[in-house]
């Protein structure tokens, strides 16, 4: 199951979001809309729910969330996009990390 999230996930999307991986949910950013997809098996899974809700491609970027560490990932395969000039699965921008790293604990930490 994806949630879109543009606030505080709730103790149950919480749950939700990690059944697929225990101790890990794939995170998708719209960078444009402040925005966080989670929860699916990969995260191309997130970036189609929220291209369906009027996300642009060119503004989404994939990472993680490791639960029991509270790590913030930023390595995603639906990263490496050659048309956008996007050449490597890590997010290496570091206002974009930033942006992913402010909005993934700010919605994710229960």
């Amino acid at each position: 199951m994806v949630i879109v999230l543009d606030r505080k996930i709730t103790p149950q999307e919480f749950e939700q979001a990690r059944e697929i991986y225990n101790d890990y949910i794939k995170t998708v950013i719209d960078t444009d809309k402040n925005i966080l997809a989670v929860g699916g098996e990969f995260h191309i899974d997130c970036e189609e729910v929220l291209i369906e809700q009027g996300s642009k491609l060119e503004n989404l970027y994939g990472g993680g969330y490791r639960v029991s560490t509270k790590e913030v990932e930023y390595m995603a395969m639906s990263n490496y996009k050659p048309s956008l000039n996007k050449m490597t699965y890590e997010v290496v921008d570091p206002k974009i990390r930033e942006k992913i790293y402010s909005l993934t604990k700010e919605y994710l930490e229960v």
